[in-house]
């Protein structure tokens, strides 16, 4: 039998795997519908071997009773450290929109309690520097409110800061402060000592807060000027080199909720911390470690007085515990796994509020590739089948690797995991980042071909006609299907070829381990959906960023570099697809899918959707505008 016979019988061999592996992923599928009215454990969670069933957590019932002072809470926990971003050249940036006009609740003030449960409720903290990025988001989403925001188009919008502008060499920004914003508990009116204390404490060395890096980068860089007070409504910073994210960061909850300066000079860090006072619709009330926050509503508050009296945010990280309470009323809504939708489907009254791009996901599949002149990194590997041994892109070295990545991406069939796993409540995505801006792409990039018959002639042509061994590991980032979808491109690489051992690690461990770049496999790796794309790639795919991706080249160094010091929306997209073209020629990485976020909503509230604030879509925002139903 010829060489081409041979791979006509391996292909029809290989294929009839492929059509095993999609049943088992329409079986796990299946099952996780069951799992979730079944088990105490999220089908998000990590999956470990021979692990024992997790404690139920306790229903909440009813709200509990008020009490005249919060209960002892506990210590807060540090967060691993996000990835860093880029430099170069700039452009002025847009006017901020219209200020928004203040509404007020119904004619008899605020009634009734929204009740709402998360997978993970830290301890309470309210101080820049002692709450970790989890904390700040929930602080950032419930009592506190942000410099900027922006809204569900994308369009930023003034907050806290009433205007601002930006030098025409992209250096400087100048910030106006929103005048009689009070904060919580009587400390006082906001202002550019606030301000400046703030961002100064968040940026800190010893911050917990994993964006720290952000904000020095921004707001504290010691090679332009950092963030002062020029008068009391007034701050201004330079930095040494322009950068484009600086709204992107301040309309971000977990960065920019701003608390009172005041208060933590008359009570200390530590009881600031603990009853922290900030200028949002929502006052802390009380908190509970691993239970509930409780607040209350801001009468006359300068944006939006909320229609409910009360906000709970409730910590309930098993799944089936969450579906429970809401099924019996106890929840107005929830973190919702998808797997879950049939059970609520059946909710009488049931309603969804839905949140277009919510959760982006890839597969890194150039991890080992370090191709920056002198760089030293331990996990370099030339003779591993994905790594080119040379870093010219014109060289045989380089298109054997490079084969073998189109062929790991070609045998991915993403529209089978979007159809079963996610349920359709999503889409395939070809380049991760440019979920909402696909558009702006040429025609040839904006779907990858599935093909496994063409995914092992690649591997065949690139010296591997029986496959090669890979491991592959989820990061646990909180993304729709995230651990399944990982798990069925597994199956999908075993269809052709390519063993794969999963390697199923909580996100913390594997993280350090991606940033000193000691990690030469794949990985699957998910985020909150972007409004530009270069929020992620300036964060991911260059030598100086968080390892996630593995792999480093000069050409996109430069490319990112010079996009991420564009200011201008047109002149650093215009770059950005410089290097989106680079990344998809070379199947730098292979975009997975991006998922829109589901949130249930009891018979008691509407859906308040169009006030979503989207500085991160995963989140739960603008609570202060749902209304009875």
């Amino acid at each position: 039998m010829n060489k081409d016979a041979n791979l006509g019988v391996a292909t029809m061999s290989q294929l009839r795997i492929r059509t095993a592996a999609i049943f088992l992923i329409a079986l796990i599928s299946s099952l996780l519908v069951m799992v979730a009215c079944g088990s105490s454990e999220p089908a998000t969670s990590e999956p470990t071997e021979a692990a024992p069933a997790p404690a139920a957590t306790a229903v909440p019932t009813s709200p509990p009773a008020a009490t005249t002072a919060p209960p002892a809470p506990q210590a807060t926990t540090a967060a691993a450290p996000a990835a860093s971003s880029a430099d170069p050249t700039a452009v002025p940036t847009a006017k901020p929109a219209p200020t928004p006009v203040p509404t007020e609740a119904g004619a008899t003030g605020p009634e009734g309690t929204l009740n709402t449960g998360f997978r993970e409720v830290n301890p309470f903290a309210a101080h820049p520097s002692l709450s970790s990025t989890i904390q700040a988001q929930f602080v950032g989403s419930g009592i506190g409110e942000t410099p900027v925001s922006q809204d569900v188009n994308d369009v930023f919008q003034a907050e806290l800061f009433s205007d601002w502008e930006v030098a025409e060499d992209g250096l400087t920004w100048t910030f106006k402060i929103r005048q009689g914003v009070p904060f919580h508990q009587g400390y006082g009116e906001l202002t550019a000592d606030d301000v400046v204390w703030y961002f100064e404490q968040f940026g800190s060395p010893d911050s917990l807060n994993g964006h720290a890096r952000h904000v020095r980068r921004l707001l504290l860089d010691e090679a332009g000027s950092p963030i002062s007070k020029i008068d009391d409504y007034t701050v201004t910073a330079s930095t040494s080199v322009p950068h484009f994210d600086m709204l992107l960061r301040l309309a971000r909850p977990n960065i920019g909720a701003i608390t009172s300066k005041r208060q933590v000079d008359e009570l200390g860090d530590n009881e600031a911390a603990l009853n922290g006072a900030a200028t949002g619709p929502w006052e802390i009330m009380e908190h509970l470690s691993g239970s509930y926050w409780r607040m209350k509503a801001v009468e006359g508050h300068w944006r939006k007085t909320p229609e409910f009296a009360e906000l709970y945010f409730y910590n309930i990280p098993e799944e089936s515990t969450r579906v429970a309470n809401f099924q019996t009323g106890n929840l107005d809504t929830m973190q919702m796994n998808l797997d879950s939708k049939p059970v609520i489907d059946d909710v009488p009254g049931i309603e969804y509020m839905r949140v277009a791009f919510g959760g982006t996901m890839q597969v890194a599949l150039g991890l080992g590739n370090f191709h920056i002149p002198g760089s030293d990194r331990p996990a370099w590997d030339p003779d591993l089948p994905w790594v080119s041994a040379s870093p010219d892109i014109n060289s045989e070295e380089w298109d054997r690797a490079r084969k073998v990545r189109l062929a790991m991406a070609m045998a991915i069939d993403k529209q089978t995991i979007v159809d079963t796993l996610l349920r359709g409540i999503g889409q395939p995505l070809a380049l991760w980042g440019w979920e909402a801006n696909m558009h702006r792409l040429p025609d040839d990039m904006q779907e990858r071909e599935y093909n496994p018959e063409k995914a092992i002639q690649l591997l065949a042509e690139a010296g591997y006609p029986d496959g090669f061994e890979i491991t592959l590991t989820p990061d646990i980032r909180g993304i729709p299907s995230e651990v399944e979808a990982c798990e069925a491109v597994a199956v999908m690489w075993e269809s052709v070829g390519i063993r794969t051992r999963v390697n199923r690690v909580p996100y913390a461990s594997i993280s350090p381990v991606y940033r000193a770049r000691e990690y030469t496999g794949a990985n699957c790796h998910g985020t909150a959906g972007v409004s530009d794309p270069m929020n992620l790639l300036g964060n991911a795919f260059n030598s100086n960023a968080s390892g996630i991706i593995g792999f480093e080249h000069e050409i996109l160094d430069e490319l990112l570099a010079r996009a991420s010091g564009l200011v201008d929306d047109e002149a650093r997209y215009e770059v950005a697809i410089e290097a989106a073209r680079f990344i998809w020629d070379h199947v730098v990485d292979e975009g997975l899918y991006s998922v829109d976020i589901l949130w249930p909503l009891s018979t008691r509230v509407q859906d308040w959707g169009q006030h979503l604030e989207h500085g991160d879509r995963r989140y739960l925002t603008g609570t202060e505008y749902a209304q009875h139903r």
